[in-house]
């Protein structure tokens, strides 16, 4: 059973904690100095451990995996109390914190020398995250087979080239479910407005979505040629398509994955 040093255990990090517990294939110490003790009552588990500090590790040479998923403030922190622990050099280092590099780590940690970047997304929770992951040169491909191996079940992984395209699937993949529930939220108030009850709302924007999706996995063919299907001439749908026209979705859409990506970028500086 390969072991897992889980530090930091907020909305992502528990995320991707959902979705590995199921395994038999590992075992979990979790630090968060914020959410220990409820995290403690939470998973009762002989497989997790939860403490408060790094500093109060013991065996540390063991863990296979250690992943960062502390908030961005908490990271120096993080790595200061990492630099004082002696870590195993075959150790694999996983950053899930966004727009941190690699370079930002290996500085610090001098005796790793397995190191991966993974984007995943919130879907983490239910196994169907896009994880997006780069690596170091120097990381073997032993490792690498194993850290895909890990995320495969969260979700579906994709090897990306460079740091670069990491912060741009932030953009894209990590902050996109974030998108996606305020456009539901969208139609589901505007579909409360036109007088349905709440739960006949949310069944009808919630299928909607699925469907729609599924469809357009199953076609296997680009979005803006579905619309066509749907957008008949002098229709209710081209009279709906005429109003995001007007107001631009597609330069706000535009304009938002550039100013999360944008912040991706900040956060690494």
């Amino acid at each position: 059973m390969k072991k897992i040093l889980l530090i930091g255990c907020g909305h992502m990090g528990e995320a991707l904690l959902k979705s590995w517990i199921n395994t038999k294939k590992y075992s979990f110490t979790i630090v968060d100095p914020y959410k220990f003790k409820t995290l403690k009552k939470k998973y009762k588990n002989s497989k997790i451990k939860t403490i408060k500090s790094i500093l109060l590790l013991d065996k540390f040479e063991e863990f296979n995996f250690i992943i960062l998923a502390t908030k961005p403030k908490d990271l120096n922190n993080a790595l200061v109390e990492l630099s004082n622990i002696k870590i195993n050099s075959n150790t694999s280092l996983v950053s899930v914190i966004a727009g941190k590099k690699i370079n930002n780590y290996k500085n610090k940690l001098k005796n790793i020398k397995n190191f991966f970047r993974v984007m995943p997304n919130m879907p983490a929770a239910i196994g169907q995250s896009m994880n997006c992951i780069v690596f170091n040169k120097t990381s073997s491909i032993s490792k690498r087979k194993e850290v895909i191996k890990l995320f495969s079940y969260s979700g579906k992984s994709i090897f990306l080239k460079n740091e670069n395209q990491i912060d741009m699937a932030t953009a894209i993949s990590g902050s996109g479910p974030g998108f996606v529930f305020n456009l539901i939220d969208a139609m589901e108030q505007g579909a409360i407005k036109l007088g349905f009850e709440k739960q006949i709302a949310k069944t009808l924007v919630y299928e909607t979505f699925k469907g729609s999706i599924n469809l357009l996995i199953h076609n296997n063919i680009r979005a803006k040629n579905l619309v066509k299907t749907v957008a008949t001439k002098g229709g209710t749908t081209e009279a709906g398509l005429k109003i995001m026209k007007k107001s631009r979705v597609h330069k706000i859409f535009a304009d938002l994955i550039n100013e999360a990506y944008k912040k991706a970028k900040d956060q690494g500086q």
